[in-house]
């Protein structure tokens, strides 16, 4: 491991400087995805040298995510950043991902996936029988957004407005478990499951969460969201 590091005194003074970017912007906000503008050159330069960029890394606990179809690198480990999300906030996660897994199949000429304000305000309604009040709204929008799974482009208000839907959203939910999202839905919104609804694939039992609960988290780390 230690051979990989001594690569860094090989690097070029720009080399440094553009590793050092990578290291802060992953300690800092846990993700580089190719998508976005400002981390396009990030994610080119820790593709390009990963294994000293993981090397490095684990010398704090840390490691290395990747997945190159969805373009997107992420940190974690014991020391990674966890969250806490209440209800409204997770609920609205599970709900930005399913949007995702549907805009995966519509076919567009866009690269990036984008669902209107008002599209996830009637899905959120659906699934949960719920209602997001304006202050309530912008909180949600500014959580995820500073989590880097979504990008605000308007006034969070505006019904019109276009919520791109990062694919870090991907990364933290497994599309593996999509159908257990609708039954977690279910249960964090206190709704009863229709009959012959998918069950959690961890056979959890029933519970129900009141608008006050506060103890939800998101763990960076794993990609996971546990009371």
């Amino acid at each position: 491991m230690e051979h990989r590091l001594e690569a860094l005194h090989l690097m070029t003074d720009q080399q440094q400087s553009t590793f050092a970017r990578a290291i802060q912007v992953l300690l800092s906000s846990t993700f580089i995805i190719k998508q976005i503008d400002k981390d396009k050159e990030l994610y080119r330069f820790v593709m390009s040298n990963y294994r000293i960029v993981e090397a490095y890394l684990s010398y704090a606990e840390l490691h290395l995510r990747k997945d190159e179809h969805l373009g997107i690198i992420a940190c974690g480990g014991p020391s990674a950043v966890s969250t806490s999300l209440n209800l409204e906030e997770t609920l609205s996660l599970l709900i930005f991902r399913l949007l995702y897994e549907e805009k995966q199949h519509v076919i567009s000429l866009q690269k990036e996936h984008t669902v209107r304000q008002c599209e996830f305000h009637e899905k959120y309604k659906i699934l949960t029988d719920r209602m997001l009040g304006k202050t309530r709204m912008r909180e949600v929008l500014h959580t995820l957004k500073a989590l880097k799974l979504i990008l605000v482009r308007g006034d969070e208000l505006d019904p019109e407005t276009l919520i791109v839907l990062y694919p870090s959203l991907a990364f933290v939910v497994d599309s593996q478990v999509i159908d257990d999202v609708y039954d977690r839905i279910e249960r964090l919104s206190g709704k009863q499951p229709e009959s012959g609804a998918s069950r959690s694939v961890t056979d959890e039992p029933d519970e129900r969460i009141d608008d006050d609960a506060e103890d939800i988290r998101f763990d960076e780390e794993d990609g996971d969201y546990d009371r």
